[in-house]
């Protein structure tokens, strides 16, 4: 039959997809790297300047601008390599469900009905997600979602009470959100949640909760750690320390703090590690 020959062939390609991966994998670690280092040197040399209408714009000195094309070379790079990476991963898997629904549909082997039944039948990719992350993590707000089923998403653990945050995963499809907020909380003793972006296509500055309703910038501590140390607010359990944040809480309030402004912060993470930095 034509369709369980499709399917063969379908088999052979995600092999070969297989194959492929790690030299794939390596390449987007090597630009992920090139890109993240450049940024925080570009960031050190003070190559950005804050704009109250567009955020931040680019000091264009010679050295500002050599690193901004590798930042921007690498982020192209980057964008190339996922697209690659997510066709492997995402296109095939799909086609195969829909060549096996194809063949439960016309009634070949009892074995294909049972997968499709396994792979959800008719149900859609969100109704999974839906029972997985909303009924763990309650939705807030009242916007529409942001978040697209099929987009793969750069995902954050964002410390509530300084806004500090650090990678989960480099690229992560909607239904991998819950697995990335345990591991979050897992690693970072202070309260935290996931914040995501698209990848490729956005930056850290446009990120939202993981239910795609709540911008990073409209949360009361967004950048704070930026702009002031909140002692007590740390991912290591030694260090963590509710009283101390409550205290440095009131003394913000009272008008001593620093007031956290809107910011522009890129995203920092030299080592390429998915491990809170302090």
């Amino acid at each position: 039959m034509q369709l369980e020959q499709e399917l063969a062939n379908d088999w052979v390609q995600r092999q070969q997809g297989r194959n492929d991966g790690p030299a794939l994998d390596k390449k987007i670690r090597n630009f992920d790297r090139i890109f993240q280092t450049s940024q925080a040197r570009a960031n050190r040399l003070g190559c950005y300047q804050s704009n109250f209408i567009f955020g931040r714009s680019l000091v264009r000195t010679p050295r500002c601008l050599r690193l901004n094309r590798k930042i921007e070379d690498a982020r192209r790079q980057l964008a190339l390599l996922q697209e690659q990476r997510a066709a492997t991963r995402g296109g095939q898997s799909r086609r195969q469900s829909d060549l096996i629904a194809a063949l439960s549909r016309a009634g070949c082997r009892t074995s294909y009905q049972q997968e499709t039944r396994r792979r959800g039948g008719g149900r859609g990719f969100m109704s999974w997600f839906e029972e997985d992350f909303w009924d763990t993590a309650p939705r807030r707000g009242l916007e529409t979602s942001r978040i697209e089923s099929f987009a793969t998403y750069r995902t954050l653990c964002v410390r509530s009470c300084d806004g500090y945050y650090f990678p989960v995963s480099f690229s992560a499809l909607p239904s991998r959100f819950a697995q990335d907020l345990r591991k979050c909380q897992s690693r970072c003793a202070a309260p935290a949640e996931l914040f995501v972006y698209r990848n490729p296509g956005e930056e850290p500055e446009q990120m939202v909760s993981a239910d795609g309703r709540r911008a990073y910038s409209d949360q009361p501590n967004a950048w704070r750690y930026r702009k002031e140390y909140v002692k007590g607010c740390s991912c290591k359990a030694v260090e963590y320390n509710p009283s101390e944040i409550a205290a440095a809480n009131e003394k913000a309030e009272s008008g001593k703090g620093q007031k956290p402004g809107p910011g522009g912060a890129k995203f920092v993470d030299e080592k390429n590690k998915a491990k809170p930095a302090r």
